[in-house]
């Protein structure tokens, strides 16, 4: 059997196991000693071994298994992880099979060998956590969350905060000894070890956030700890990591090694738990592979580099600007405030150079850098070529101002992010000159996207959106979600899509949105990973839910949307759905049910759905996007792009076609014109024709089909805005393809 060893590291250099103390064959277990106790927790069941270590260094260790007492008689069975809370003499036991895996509490005042059941904290699920005095900072991975609770009375906790962490899967807490700063760690791709300021439960503040020594290699963080003045970190196939925590807006890794030897990267190799709290000072580190590393560390303190950086002629602070230490190669970005923290473990004297496109490079020579001690430079930086925007935008109906707009300004090298105010209005003192792509939305209009050039002489931007529901995800214009509580991953999220592979390239989860909307954004479930089983969703369910919308104005509003769902795997044949689901906050009706088995699976599938034949519209809606990993499992995968409403009595919208195979328009957005490509599926009759529309249903241009397959070229005399363009065939019409033409 695979248990407990005891190894004496008296001498680093030459560590010697003492003995092993027998436990199930299982490779995850974790280890807490209170006085001369060890309690060991193990997932392969048998529930919480305890041995008695006051005999050591003999090994006549006296040891039994606690399953329970009490309330839980006998029912302790599987345990994930543990933390041992002194000042109270209790044990948390988490990720159970008790209570969800919730935390469960055991007494140790009375008989450490033999504890007492107390009680659990809450219901969902803590995959690790750390308590001091009876309050405990619960980590819930798989919400992506900790929560700060006080739990001297079980029965009835007081729960003081809830932080969601840096990547969202929350893995480990550990408090400064101050209990000032909860650090957390995310075991994901790419995630970090982060700290946040607790001191007020009511407003808890990220301060700082850092990866190892090889940061975005997509190394995955595992447990931290807290010795003093620095954070001690086990990184997977990083090895373990010393970070000085003295400042913590600033943390700055000091010290490393690397106990996995075949490269970086994501996966669960090397380095998985590191204990520093050895009186002699001694590390030992237990790797995956090939058992206890011991290392004798030297702790060093960082030398600082802090500062903000505005731009010379307005003073606004600029963001986005490299910071870079010399020859050690240590840089930093600076935030939206433009400050910037970073720092190095090497004293000496070094060259700083500060960067940012479109602005001259500002370099300070010999600075001299010694450990503890903070350099502070305040900077201007100036841009030949930056110029001041203003920008407006207004309703197309009314003329009448957008308030809380946002608009995005985005070129290889800068961009820019606005939200309009009372009036409309945003700007800027300092763009560089440069080409634009720009996009505006906010709910309640259409959203517009396009190009831009500004420079001196063309520094003024005017923009109107036509009233209506369009959303293509380029921003989050509000749509929440919800979990069920036994998720563990593949929870709705808004961005680029990461295309995940079963059989071929992004046929799990998308590799790129809906074609010929703005941007690249959508939302996904799950969005992390290359193989079909990462983040797809996992043992539960999740649900995407609109803004309401209002359509009583509408004569007949027809719901639009583009979805994706992939279902394969696991045992059995697939058997979860995508539901779509419509509300008016009463009552809610089912329109679409997606399975494996319905045409489209790993594509893009545009859909439409009269309101009317489901419910009354009305001025409180909501659209929900519902999809499950159900029992037994298998691979679960779902998108949603480009959601829109549009009124099918003024702009014609029928249902889909039998008659029209397909409308391509390239380029979409477009400036001068565009090419619009058709199908049709007989030979045209007198009824065939092309037909473009404006958002309110005008008719804009018409044009007679005279071949079964042809483009057309159209856009020349149009305004800048938003059309439709369908192409007809008697009674019947293809979907509407929506058109951007822009200056």
């Amino acid at each position: 059997d695979i248990g407990m060893s005891i190894v004496d590291v008296t001498n680093p250099s030459s560590p010697v196991e003492v003995v092993q103390i027998p436990n199930v064959n299982n490779l995850w277990k974790e280890i807490k000693v209170f006085k001369h106790y060890a309690y060991v927790t193990t997932e392969g069941g048998g529930g919480l071994q305890i041995v008695d270590l006051r005999n050591l260094p003999g090994t006549n260790l006296p040891y039994h298994n606690y399953t329970g007492d009490g309330a839980i008689n006998g029912q302790l069975n599987t345990i994930h992880s543990l933390h041992v809370d002194t000042a109270a003499q209790k044990v948390y036991l988490y990720g159970s099979n008790l209570f969800n895996g919730a935390a469960v509490a055991l007494d140790l005042s009375v008989d450490p060998y033999n504890p007492t059941y107390l009680g659990h904290y809450g219901n969902v699920y803590v995959h690790d956590g750390y308590v001091d005095n009876d309050t405990i900072f619960a980590a819930h991975i798989y919400n992506g969350y900790f929560t700060e609770a006080n739990v001297s009375n079980l029965a009835s906790p007081n729960v003081l905060a809830t932080q969601t962490t840096t990547t969202s899967f929350t893995h480990n807490t550990w408090l400064s000894d101050d209990h000032r700063y909860c650090f957390t760690t995310d075991e994901n791709t790419n995630s970090y070890l982060t700290c946040y300021d607790v001191s007020d439960p009511g407003n808890i503040q990220e301060t700082d956030k850092i990866q190892s020594q090889n940061p975005n290699s997509g190394s995955i963080v595992h447990n931290t700890h807290i010795l003093h003045n620095w954070a001690v970190t086990s990184w997977y196939r990083d090895g373990f990591v010393i970070t000085d925590i003295t400042r913590p807006n600033n943390l700055v890794n000091v010290g490393w090694y690397d106990t996995y030897t075949s490269g970086s990267g994501n996966g669960f190799n090397g380095a998985w738990g590191v204990y520093p709290f050895l009186p002699s000072g001694t590390i030992v580190v237990s790797n995956i592979e090939d058992g206890l590393w011991v290392f004798t560390p030297n702790y060093v303190r960082a030398c600082y580099l802090e500062g903000t950086i505005r731009d010379s002629i307005c003073n606004t602070p600029l963001s986005g600007v490299t910071v870079t230490i010399g020859t050690v190669n240590v840089s930093d970005v600076t935030n939206a405030g433009g400050v910037f923290a970073t720092g190095t473990a090497v004293p000496g004297t070094y060259n700083v150079t500060f960067s940012k496109p479109g602005y001259q490079n500002y370099v300070i020579n010999n600075v001299t850098f010694s450990p503890g001690v903070v350099d502070t430079f305040n900077i201007k930086m100036f841009s030949s070529t930056a110029v001041a925007l203003n920008g407006n935008l207004s309703n197309s109906s009314t003329s009448s101002a957008i308030a809380g707009a946002q608009v995005i300004l985005t070129s290889p090298n800068n961009t820019y992010n606005y939200v309009t105010d009372v009036n409309g209005d945003y700007s800027s003192c300092n763009v560089v000159a440069d080409g634009y792509d720009y996009g505006i939305g906010a709910w309640g209009y259409w959203g517009m996207c396009g190009t831009d050039s500004i420079y001196n002489g063309h520094s003024t931007q005017s923009f109107q959106l036509a009233p209506g529901y369009q959303d293509d995800f380029t921003f989050d214009l509000g749509w929440t979600v919800t979990n069920s509580s036994g998720l563990t991953t593949g929870a709705w999220v808004r961005g680029e899509p990461q295309g995940t592979t079963y059989n071929n390239p992004g046929d799990a989860n998308p590799e790129y949105d809906v074609n010929n909307d703005c941007f690249d954004k959508c939302y996904v479930t799950g969005n992390t990973g290359t193989s079909s089983s990462d983040d797809d969703v996992d043992n539960g369910s999740t649900t995407l839910k609109s803004p309401p919308f209002d359509v009583t104005s509408y004569t007949e509003p027809w719901i639009h949307y583009s979805r994706w769902f992939f279902n394969a795997g696991g045992s059995g044949n697939p058997n979860d759905s995508l539901i779509i689901r419509l509300t008016n906050g009463t009552t809610t009706v089912t329109v679409e049910t997606v399975t494996a088995s319905t045409p489209g699976m790993s594509s893009w599938v545009n859909k439409a759905f009269r309101i009317s034949d489901y419910m009354t519209p009305s001025a409180n809606m909501r659209l929900l996007v519902y999809t499950a990993d159900v029992n037994p499992g298998h691979l679960v995968e779902a998108g949603f792009d480009n959601f829109y409403i549009l009124d099918s009595v003024t702009s014609g919208i029928h249902t889909p076609p039998a008659a029209v195979s397909g409308v391509n328009v390239y380029p979409n957005p477009f400036t001068g014109a565009t090419q619009v490509s058709y199908t049709l599926k007989n030979a045209p009759s007198a009824n065939s024709f092309m037909t473009v529309t404006d958002v309110t249903g005008r008719v804009v241009f018409t044009q007679q089909l005279v071949d079964q397959n042809g483009t057309i070229q159209l856009g020349s005399d149009l305004a800048d805005g938003i059309y439709f363009v369908r192409v007809t065939d008697g009674a019947e019409a293809s979907e509407a393809v929506r058109l951007v033409k822009t200056h």
